[in-house]
């Protein structure tokens, strides 16, 4: 890590880590989820869930064939509307799949995956072990270690 001045501020040298861990991408990815009702509205919203974004694919639950039929037809205008919101092209294509979607009795924000049931092999903790090893602030390290557990965990949630 280059230092230009001492002491760096805590948001430049977690910028950095986040860079170079490819957080930074993940978060940028994370935030088009938060997109998803004001680019689409609240009608599709209410048949609709973004599940995640995996190297600019954006993936969808969808209630029933007829909206996922309906939505096809409109993915590109979806998509190019994500992209002017965002700048760039943080999202390459949109993959539809068939789901129960869980509606909120209160209409704001829905129930994150359950991943607490997944267990990670010893082989993919090593992984995060060694991914984390020049973390030296303690505090820091266990965030960013949940972080990547979870993260791993929603990935084998949604394969």
């Amino acid at each position: 890590m280059k230092r230009d001045s001492f002491p760096s501020p805590v948001g430049e040298v977690l910028g950095r880590v986040f860079s170079r861990r490819g957080i930074s991408k993940k978060m940028k990815e994370m935030s088009v989820l938060g997109l998803w009702k004001e680019v689409v509205g609240k009608k599709i919203d209410r048949h609709t869930h973004p599940l995640s974004i995996k190297q600019g694919k954006l993936f969808v639950r969808v209630d029933n064939s007829g909206w996922l039929v309906q939505l096809t037809y409109l993915k590109d205008k979806m998509i190019a509307e994500f992209n002017k919101k965002e700048g760039g092209k943080p999202i390459k294509d949109i993959y539809f799949r068939l789901g129960e979607i869980k509606k909120s009795t209160k209409g704001k924000i829905r129930k994150p995956l359950v991943t607490k049931r997944v267990k990670l092999e010893k082989i993919e903790l090593d992984e995060i072990g060694r991914n984390l090893q020049g973390v030296k602030d303690e505090a820091l390290h266990q965030i960013l270690k949940r972080i990547l557990i979870k993260d791993k965990k929603l990935k084998k949630v949604l394969n």
